[in-house]
């Protein structure tokens, strides 16, 4: 069943989005379903937005969903955040329905540090899968505030990963309330620079 309910206007409901995500999951096909569940969400962001905080002013992390098998969020990225390179030890999909996103790939060095090997820009409506051995760092240059669906293939928050330092590209253990942090005094300072008169 789709999360987007027909009608003259669609509308998006998040606990059907999250029922059909789980059910996928449980799939023979579980990544490309997952893929295929975001990719429709996202293809009409007004519907989302109807149902949705205002992302300027909502958490940067906001859980859908937690168990061993899924992990849902909605995240927004405020404007001119660039968030450290990490991995994720499960498979993402991850679906944008406002803003931009820039994503830079890694290649994993025998010494445990990273290089840069490629990267991806992704607008409105654009979707990407990764797989569980992806590293990525994710930034958003522009002055608008990105929102999008992310869905993991597990326990998002306490599955051990990595992130790496920005400028040695040295990997230390991720903490997730470290970066949650960060986005948040991020979004307080974009806010006070978007207040007429105010200065970060």
């Amino acid at each position: 069943m789709s999360a987007l309910i027909g009608g003259n206007v669609a509308t998006f409901d998040k606990d059907q989005f999250i029922e059909d995500c789980l059910a996928a999951v449980r799939g023979d096909s579980a990544y490309r379903e997952v893929a295929l569940l975001v990719e429709r969400a996202v293809s009409d962001p007004t519907a989302l937005e109807a149902v949705i905080p205002d992302r300027t002013v909502s958490p940067m992390m906001t859980v859908w969903h937690r168990s061993d098998e899924l992990t849902a969020l909605h995240i927004v990225w405020p404007p001119d955040v660039d968030l450290y390179a990490h991995d994720h030890n499960m498979w993402a999909v991850i679906g944008i329905y406002g803003g931009r996103e820039d994503n830079t790939f890694y290649r994993r060095r025998d010494d445990g540090r990273i290089e840069v090997n490629t990267g991806r820009t992704l607008l409105q409506k654009d979707v990407i899968s990764l797989g569980s051995e992806v590293v990525h760092s994710v930034a958003n240059p522009t002055r608008e505030w990105t929102a999008a669906l992310h869905v993991y293939g597990g326990e998002f928050f306490t599955t051990p990963r990595t992130m790496w330092r920005t400028e040695s590209l040295e990997p230390v253990p991720l903490d997730v309330e470290f970066i949650r942090q960060n986005l948040e005094r991020a979004a307080a300072a974009a806010r006070i620079a978007d207040t007429p008169g105010e200065q970060p």
